[in-house]
């Protein structure tokens, strides 16, 4: 007698595999300059000049702030740009659809 366990049929969630495949082929299927568009279109939609990604590196080079803290720059960049590729996964899967 085998010790391994086999899961009942019911308790396989088929579409959530399914889900997992489109995901992963429309992951292949993004290009870079859609998601840098993304971007674009986000920061360019902002209608406070302060709320700029990069208002902080602007000032600092202008000598007007002491410094950027690197950490927190790269954390909301890259909360960004994942923010911009669910937005791109979103558009290609309802286009599948």
């Amino acid at each position: 007698m085998s010790s391994r366990y086999t899961p009942e049929p019911s308790q396989i969630d088929y579409h959530a595999d399914v889900q997992a495949q489109r995901v992963q082929r429309a992951m292949k299927l993004i290009d870079p300059g859609d998601v840098l568009a993304v971007i674009d279109r986000r920061i360019a939609e902002a209608p406070d000049p302060k709320a700029h990604p990069l208002y902080g590196l602007v000032l600092f080079c202008l000598d007007r702030q002491v410094a950027v803290h690197g950490g927190e720059f790269f954390d909301r960049f890259r909360q960004m740009v994942l923010a911009a590729i669910d937005t791109c996964l979103d558009d290609l899967l309802e286009m599948e659809d």
